[in-house]
């Protein structure tokens, strides 16, 4: 007679049945134990984020860039022209300060 084990139904009384058994159990625990580990790592699901987010970034700077008017070079210059104006502003406004 088999005595029944949580979970898993009865234990099989054959002994290749048994083997099977034993084996499927390993790896579901394997299986368990691997998903455990899997949480534990703190570090690889920073990691996983960080990546997951620069990902993300990349690809919203890319759409972005796609809609904007004009050629890379022609982006980087208006870029560049407006950093040089709000400097120029900022400057004046020190300046006019005093």
């Amino acid at each position: 007679m088999s005595t029944p084990t949580p979970g898993t139904g009865p234990v099989p009384t054959d002994r290749d049945a048994l083997v099977e058994d034993i084996e499927k159990t390993r790896e579901r625990l394997a299986q368990t134990a691997d998903a455990l580990a899997a949480k534990a790592d703190v570090k690889a699901q920073a990691s996983a984020k960080v990546e997951d987010l620069k990902a993300t970034a990349q690809h919203r700077v890319r759409e972005t860039s796609e809609r904007a008017p004009g050629t890379p070079p022609q982006q980087t210059a208006v870029l560049v022209g407006v950093i040089v104006a709000a400097t120029a502003f900022a400057v004046w406004l020190v300046v006019r300060k005093r």
